[in-house]
This record gives C-alpha cells, structure tokens and sequence, in this order.
C-alpha cells in the first residue's frame, strides 16, 4: 500500500475515535479561572490604594523642607552626613581661646582700657606700650598700672608659687590679691588670677607714676574690687 494511502487511513482512524471535548466542563473552569484572576486583581489594587493614600497622609503631614516633629529635612544628605554637620556645628559654637603663649602689650593695653570705669583719663608712659603700662588720672594725680596676660601650657610652678594656699572657685579659677603693708611708698597692690585653661592675668597698680616714684595720692585710683574685677574679665580670653 503506498504511504500516502496509509497516513489516510491513520488520520481516518484516529478521527473515528476521537472523543469531543466535554463542553460544558470547560465553561465551568474557564468562570473558575476568570474570576481568581479578577480576586488577584482586586486584592492589588487594594494594596496599591492603600500606599497611594499612606503618602499622601505623609505629604499632608510634612511641610516641603521640614518633618512632622519640627525637624528640618535633609536634601542630598544621608543620615550620618547630617548627623556629623550638626555635630560640628555645635562644636562650633563651644568657645575657643583667641590666642596662646602671651598676649601683645597692645592687646593687653587695649582691653586693659576698655574695662577701665568711666570718668578716667588715660596715657601712655615711656615705653608703656612694649611693657604692658598705663597711666590713669582721676583729676587727682596719676596711678601707674601694669597688665601681663598670658596661657600657660604648665600651671604646676604658679599654683605652687603664686597660689599657694589659695581655694579655687567653683569653676577651678584661682585668685590672689595683694596689697603693700601701709606705709610702703609708693602703696601699691596686685590680683593675679588663673583660670582653668590656663589663662593667667596679672593687673598690679601703683599710687603713684612710676614703680620707684613717691606716692601722688593718698588712695588708689582703682579699688580692691576695681582691679579684681577687671582681672577677672571674660575679655581677656
């Protein structure tokens, strides 16, 4: 039998015994299968809603550049970034010494000055400017004062020396005042204060122009609580 006699045959045969589809079962799983579907979709588009509405909660409760709880946002800048910003920010503002070693006989003259009260004159004696000297007249004769400031990177030798004996302040800053027995001419007195940092000033007057010159007055021209106040000073940091 030729071949093509017998593929005609086997198509005949397997036609003869083919059985339809049952119909009725494959609407039946098509519904099934339509309505899972349309169940995923829903429960989809439920969850996408719920996202949509969560950040609009949030955009409603965020002002553009700032968050709920008052702080500012962060725009480009990861979370340590802003973190170590506001950390150096606020070491900033932590006050620093203005200078080290001795301050200027201009410096110190200059502040000196500033703190002196109202209602005196001021000039400069010989060579006052290199040595830290002022002279100051109340109208009543003239008072030598001398101003040293420095900080002081060991304070072991003046806290035995200078201090010796003396009770810190709260903050750990020593002060010493010192005044001339009576009688001594030309009178004159002394505070010497040392902070914590390091930062000695020491303000000495005399009642008269000069160190070795007789007294032009019978009281000083500043007080006790005058100087200590002035050497006591924030200005000299």
């Amino acid at each position: 039998m030729p071949i093509e006699e017998d593929f005609t045959d086997a198509l005949r045969t397997t036609l003869l015994t083919f059985e339809p589809p049952h119909t009725a079962s494959l609407v039946q799983a098509g519904v099934r299968n339509g309505r899972r579907r349309r169940r995923r979709r829903a429960v989809a588009v439920g969850v996408s809603g719920a996202v949509v509405l969560a950040l609009a909660g949030l955009g409603a409760a965020v002002v553009p550049g700032q968050l709920s709880d008052g702080r500012t946002a962060d725009h480009g800048i990861a979370g340590p970034a802003a973190a170590a910003t506001t950390g150096s920010a606020t070491a900033s503002a932590t006050p620093k010494p203005t200078f080290t070693g001795t301050l200027s006989a201009d410096r110190a003259l200059a502040t000196l000055t500033a703190l002196l009260p109202a209602g005196l004159t001021h000039s400069s004696p010989p060579g006052g400017r290199q040595s830290g000297q002022l002279w100051v007249d109340d109208g009543h004769g003239k008072s030598l004062l001398e101003v040293h400031v420095s900080r002081q990177t060991s304070t072991t030798a003046i806290r035995g020396h200078v201090f010796a004996g003396t009770t810190p302040l709260a903050d750990g800053t020593l002060i010493k005042s010192w005044q001339a027995p009576p009688g001594t001419d030309p009178g004159h007195a002394a505070v010497n204060v040392l902070r914590p940092d390091g930062l000695y000033v020491t303000l000495m007057e005399w009642q008269g122009p000069s160190q070795n010159a007789p007294s032009s007055r019978t009281a000083p021209i500043l007080t006790p609580a005058q100087l200590r106040a002035i050497a006591t000073s924030s200005q000299w940091r």
